[in-house]
Order: structure tokens, then C-alpha cells, then sequence
């Protein structure tokens, strides 16, 4: 009778949970596979409304391109001796190969024709040279969404490209740039979101912007988990559960769980510190 008890709580409790909260959002630490195609304009999924903006501004122009010419990956419009990548290896026999700027496209990716497309003087190997900050602008200007580029700048991420590939991220950049895309592909708020440590690899200015990120998300009604060891992410939280009393085999104990105007009275590994 007891266990049948326990699984109806357990029940009644997902059920609670569901309605508490639109979506459960996981985001790990895990990098994505590395990969020389993947650039941030096409992990935020904002490379494809870029592409159908210059297929009508071709076809304005007297061009017969579609959309899929203006990929880089496919397509009639890549440059065919570095297949759309930029770069080519070069055979340094007893070396490392090392990687040129492909001297037929210089690095743009395209072919000379689909850079004669123009909108607003920028071409569309230009477009993805802009920083983030930039793009927003350009965005604006052709009524694009460009909310995920907005999430980037507030995690003072505005300065890489469109064009610069993820496999280049350092492990901090990656956290914010993921954080960023998961939240822009989320209908609304109220969703839970739980985050394994994010601020590994930050530095302590990035930290300030990503929490301030934070703290608008919980104010617009999300909610976040944080597995944190991070003293100013911590000291921000609302509740507190710190596992110890040390690491490993000497772990894995509540050492506290509470509110943090109380845990900052107790003297424990992670409070005397905050």
C-alpha cells in the first residue's frame, strides 16, 4: 500500500510540475561536434532568413538565384575549388597539413557572381564578416528577427560574427552562445531551465552580463537550477542546497539547504566565502 501511496505523490507531483512550467530546458557543458560548417549564423538559425532576403534582392537585380545558391554548404553558389569553406589544405608531406585562404574565392566561399548581389553595399560573404552588434542593425533595417542576436549582446557576446565558425568558441562563449539559442527557439516564459555550471570559462565581466541576462529571464516568469560553484552566481540564488561536506568519496551529503540570508550565517566550505 505504501508504494502504491509513493507512485500517486510521484504523480501528483509531475502533474504539478507540468503545470507550473511550459518546458524543462536542460543545457550541459557538452560542445557541440566539431564541425568547419558550423557558424554561429546557422546555430541560431537566422542563416536561412539571411539567404531568402538575398534571393529577392537578386531577383530584383535581374539574377535568376535561389536561396539555397547562398549557402556555402550546397548549392550552385559555392565556391568549387574549397567546396564553400573558405580555406584549403596544403600537403606539407612530413608536417601537419596547414590551412591557406583559398586563393580562387579569397575566403569569401562564393563564386564572383553571387557576390555581384547586393543589399545595402554588403555582400553576402559581408554579411556574415558583421559582429553581432552589427547584424542587429542590418536585421533592423530588413525587418529580420533578430531576438537571439539581442540574447548575445546581453552576455557581452557581441563581438563575434556571424560567419566564425562555433568549433572556434572558447568553452565560456559556447555556454553563452547555446544559452542564447535555446532560449530564442522558447515559446513565451514560464519554462524551467536547468544549467550545468555556465560560467565555466567566463571571465568575471562575462559573468556580470550573463547573470544580468538571467535575472530579466526570471523576471519575465523562467526559472533556473543552477549546478554552480561560481561565488557570484551563488550569492544571487534565491535557495541553496550545497552538497559536501568535501569531494568524492567525502561528498554527496546535504550540507545546507535553505535561503540564503541563512546559509551566509553558517560557516561551511562554499558560505564562509560569500
Amino acid at each position: 500500500m505504501q508504494e502504491i501511496a509513493n507512485s500517486q505523490l510521484k504523480d501528483t507531483q509531475v502533474v504539478h510540475w507540468k503545470k507550473a512550467f511550459r518546458d524543462l530546458v536542460v543545457i550541459t557543458q557538452k560542445r557541440p561536434t566539431r564541425n568547419k560548417r558550423s557558424i554561429i549564423a546557422t546555430y541560431l538559425d537566422v542563416f536561412d532568413d539571411i539567404r531568402k532576403l538575398f534571393a529577392e534582392k537578386a531577383k530584383q537585380q535581374g539574377f535568376s538565384f535561389l536561396a539555397s545558391d547562398f549557402s556555402f554548404n550546397s548549392g550552385k553558389g559555392r565556391c568549387p575549388n574549397c567546396q564553400g569553406l573558405g580555406i584549403v589544405e596544403s600537403n606539407q608531406l612530413f608536417f601537419e597539413n596547414v590551412e591557406l585562404t583559398c586563393p580562387v574565392c579569397h575566403g569569401s566561399r562564393y563564386k564572383d557572381e553571387i557576390l555581384k548581389v547586393k543589399i545595402d553595399d554588403y555582400s553576402i560573404a559581408d554579411v556574415l564578416e558583421l559582429s553581432i552588434k552589427e547584424a542587429i542593425s542590418f536585421f533592423g533595417n530588413h525587418s529580420l528577427n533578430h531576438y537571439s542576436l539581442s540574447l548575445l549582446t546581453k552576455t557581452n557576446l557581441d563581438y563575434i560574427s556571424l560567419g566564425q565558425g562555433t568549433d572556434n568558441l572558447s568553452g565560456g562563449e559556447m555556454q553563452r552562445l547555446r544559452l542564447a539559442s535555446t532560449i530564442s527557439k522558447q515559446k513565451g516564459n514560464k519554462h524551467l531551465f536547468i544549467l550545468d555550471e555556465p560560467t565555466t570559462g567566463m571571465h568575471k565581466i562575462d559573468v556580470f552580463h550573463f547573470m544580468e541576462l538571467i535575472q530579466k529571464l526570471i523576471e519575465d516568469g523562467n526559472t533556473f537550477f543552477f549546478i554552480e560553484h561560481n561565488l557570484d552566481v551563488i550569492r544571487q540564488a534565491d535557495y541553496i542546497v550545497e552538497l559536501g561536506p568535501s569531494g568524492g568519496d567525502e561528498g554527496g551529503k546535504i550540507v545546507y539547504s535553505g535561503d540564503i540570508a541563512s546559509f551566509v550565517k553558517l560557516n561551511t566550505k562554499t558560505s564562509a566565502y560569500l
